[in-house]
């Protein structure tokens, strides 16, 4: 629970110290809740900017598509938000919160792909260090941890 309070306050310091428990699993068993598995929709979004800053280096090789990048409803996260997620707490203004900064992820990604591709590798990287990128990248790992302390508080609570 430390990594997860780590994140949702923002904290990346304290949530790289208690990352270990949760990469030996020492969390894994209780972070699957309505059919999303919490800490792999984290870890996903937090790899992903390894991921572009390989590909604009020109070290990955993935086969990236801007086209489908951009669609917040392809990944594991998306089909959870767009599907169930939306089901069970679609009335949660932090589930709304979350639904809209993980677009905003998915389209900053996706801009940074295409311009990748274009050659244009010096736009690319100045959108991938800039701070839209990494605050949507923040935010979405923040309202993740945040969203799985209330699911956990009002599981207490019953």
């Amino acid at each position: 629970m430390d990594w997860f309070n780590a994140l949702s306050k923002g904290d990346e310091q304290s949530a790289e110290a208690a990352r270990s428990k949760v990469q030996t699993g020492a969390i894994a068993e209780t972070a699957m809740i309505d059919g999303l598995d919490f800490v792999a929709a984290i870890e996903a979004h937090r790899k992903w900017k390894e991921r572009l800053t390989a590909y604009v280096q020109g070290t990955s090789s993935e086969k990236l598509d801007y086209k489908t990048i951009c669609r917040d409803d392809q990944c594991a996260l998306g089909k959870w938000i767009h599907g169930t997620g939306a089901t069970a707490l679609g009335e949660l203004p932090i589930f709304h919160h979350l639904k809209a900064k993980h677009a905003q992820f998915h389209v900053t990604a996706s801009r940074i792909v295409e311009l990748a591709q274009q050659a244009d590798k010096k736009s690319a990287q100045a959108l991938l260090g800039g701070s839209e990128y990494g605050k949507a990248s923040i935010e979405v790992q923040m309202l993740l941890s945040r969203l799985y302390g209330e699911m956990q508080r009002g599981r207490a609570a019953t």
